[in-house]
């Protein structure tokens, strides 16, 4: 930026963009009003420019003020993305990773690429986030996460994507459940039971809602929950009927704690997992490794 451009200043400027008024910016920024009034106004001086003009009890950036706060705005948001990535240039071997994991994939994903990617990178700093299908889309926009494996149906054409068949979802129940001894369950049998649900905000759960709308049912739960663990545990004391891929829960399945049935209905069979990244975000090596890994797992699996 040239001598004759103060950020401090221009920061100010952007402030009374945003807010709306001088008093408004003060009270964001934590200074007098009068700070901000003379510096914009020593601003005008030097750029021999109006930057501000008053409508009605507002103030408004000029045409001059605008390309000033909009050159700010887009230069912290290189200078935030830069630090970033010298952060991330701190810990060895390319840097550190940051990845969304869906709740019911955080097994496969551990056992099957984690292990293998720190074999490759082991001095490399990786941080696992497990949440909602929202907070995963969120944090992958917003540059807060590298890459996701999520589940569920997915909104957002903009980010970069490779979906693999992750199906089919499962009624999970307790051995003893009336439905434990079907090979498949419909939906008009589900519904005469006692359902667990998971929030709205995770992508099975909105799988699960379209299933019932589809055949004009509503998902009516006796019980709401938040993990997958808790959902698991409800179903092997015999409180309901749980919802996920078997994968999900594959140990207590093995150690005949719960029984997945299939669900038969084309969105159950259907069903995908997903590996999304945002394409303005620039891997690190170990990054790009990682992401490499995912992907051939996915697909190795699915060509078996």
């Amino acid at each position: 930026m040239s001598q004759m451009f103060h950020e401090k200043h221009i920061s100010y400027l952007y402030q009374v963009g945003v807010q709306g008024g001088i008093r408004r910016a003060a009270d964001v920024l934590g200074v007098n009003p009068s700070v901000i009034s003379r510096q914009i106004a020593l601003l005008e001086r030097t750029l021999q420019l109006p930057l501000l003009e008053r409508r009605g009890r507002s103030v408004v950036l000029t045409e001059a003020g605008k390309l000033l706060a909009d050159d700010y705005y887009e230069s912290s948001l290189r200078r935030e993305k830069l630090e970033r990535h010298l952060k991330d240039l701190r810990y060895m071997k390319g840097g550190a990773v940051t990845i969304r994991v869906g709740a019911g994939l955080v097994d496969t994903f551990i056992q099957h690429v984690l292990t293998t990617f720190a074999a490759a990178y082991p001095n490399v700093f990786v941080e696992v986030v497990s949440g909602t299908m929202q907070a995963t889309m969120d944090a992958i926009v917003q540059g807060e996460a590298d890459m996701a494996l999520a589940f569920g149906p997915i909104g957002n054409p903009e980010l970069k994507r490779h979906s693999f068949p992750w199906g089919p979802i499962c009624a999970v129940v307790n051995p003893q459940h009336p439905i434990a001894h079907l090979r498949t369950v419909s939906v008009e049998e589900l519904n005469r039971h006692r359902l667990i649900s998971l929030s709205d905000a995770f992508g099975l759960q909105r799988h699960m809602n379209a299933i019932f709308q589809s055949k004009g049912l509503l998902f009516t739960p006796s019980y709401r929950c938040n993990q997958f663990t808790t959902a698991m545990s409800l179903s092997m004391a015999g409180m309901g009927i749980a919802f996920m891929s078997a994968q999900a829960a594959i140990e207590r399945i093995s150690h005949k704690m719960l029984v997945a049935v299939p669900i038969d209905h084309p969105i159950a069979t259907e069903a995908q997992c997903h590996l999304l990244r945002n394409s303005d975000r620039r891997f690190t090596p170990a990054s790009h490794h990682l992401w490499q890994l995912l992907l051939n797992f996915f697909q190795q699996k699915n060509e078996r």
